[in-house]
């Protein structure tokens, strides 16, 4: 057995490997050379003196030596990884105060209605912080292990990660004052399968059934309407709602200055739907950064505090002009 030092470079190339399955696609992914990886794993096979992968020319193959040498080495890199990144940012602080990029993830449910009130504010703050904000499960997003905060309606069931509940948000059953004058006001919770409901699509499927909580009794009832339209973002389903097309769960912060300005109405207040968790996850050795514990922190004052600070209201004058678009437009 030969001795000496393993280079943490070997580790790493024998894991992606293992994770890629082949040397091409190790060589396609790392932009590494095939021939520059078959020999970091010979030299990690001398240091160890154990042959870790069968190799044939169609497929490498883990040893049971290689297989017990990775389900180390994949923690290990993940530690690793975790500490450079916990240095770098106390290097940042040390040197700037808060500042740096914030890489940030939502999903479609709370991205425009919540996330971007609390990173404007925060930025605000911290005006040196270079901040990403993408939402979730589209085709270029990046997964949760690689941002800083991932902000969603479930904890995601991830070793790495810490989830934290940041609060509750109540919602509201709301419509225009426009549908209510042409299909009236439902009275009762069974009243709503009778009318054009707007129904938020949740990211792995259909719509959830609407739940609904009574504030007078101990009572719940489930919507089984078919809903007239889906969406995954609470600002179209808001635009749907004001242009007159449905009954929608928002938000109560999100359709609150609509209602104060008569553009939309609460529809059935003592039973409103149930309110949704808020969680926030991010990988705990990112946490131990001035940078994301302030913007963690300021999140989880925000749902406290958060119909204070929306400021985008939908008004009737949009209203009037979808209607004089309709008007002109030919048939």
């Amino acid at each position: 057995m030969t001795t000496g030092r393993i280079d943490l470079a070997l580790v790493e190339a024998f894991v992606l490997v293992m994770k890629s399955g082949s040397l091409t696609k190790a060589e396609s992914l790392s932009g590494v050379s095939k021939a520059t990886l078959s020999r970091q794993l010979t030299r990690l096979e001398e240091l160890l003196g154990a042959q870790l992968l069968l190799r044939s020319s169609r497929r490498i193959a883990p040893t049971e030596a290689g297989r017990a040498f990775f389900a180390r080495c994949e923690g290990l890199l993940g530690e690793v990884s975790g500490r450079l990144e916990t240095a770098r940012t106390e290097v940042q602080e040390i040197t700037g105060g808060v500042s740096g990029r914030l890489t940030l993830l939502s999903d479609t449910q709370f991205s425009t209605s919540f996330v971007c009130h609390v990173v404007r504010i925060f930025l605000e703050s911290h005006p040196n912080v270079r901040c990403q904000l993408d939402v979730a499960n589209g085709a270029h997003s990046p997964q949760i292990g690689e941002v800083d905060c991932y902000v969603g309606s479930a904890p995601p069931d991830m070793p790495d990660l810490v989830a934290k509940l940041l609060g509750r948000l109540a919602y509201g059953l709301y419509a225009s004052p426009q549908y209510l004058a042409r299909h009236g006001t439902p009275q009762t919770p069974e009243a709503l399968a009778q009318h054009r409901m707007i129904a938020m699509r949740e990211p792995s499927g259909p719509p959830s059934p609407l739940r609904l909580v009574s504030q007078q009794a101990s009572g719940r009832h489930v919507v089984r309407a078919e809903p007239a339209f889906e969406t995954n973002d609470h600002w179209v389903m808001k635009t749907f709602c004001i242009d007159g097309l449905g009954i929608a769960p928002l938000p109560v912060f999100f359709a609150g200055p609509e209602v104060a300005q008569g553009v939309l109405v609460p529809v059935l207040p003592q039973w409103p739907p149930e309110a949704r968790r808020l969680y926030c996850a991010y990988q705990r050795q990112r946490y131990m950064g001035q940078k994301l514990r302030a913007f963690v922190d300021l999140m989880a004052r925000c749902v406290a505090d958060i119909g204070s600070y929306n400021h985008y209201v939908g008004t009737t004058a949009a209203v009037s002009s979808t209607r004089r678009v309709r008007s002109t437009a030919r048939p």
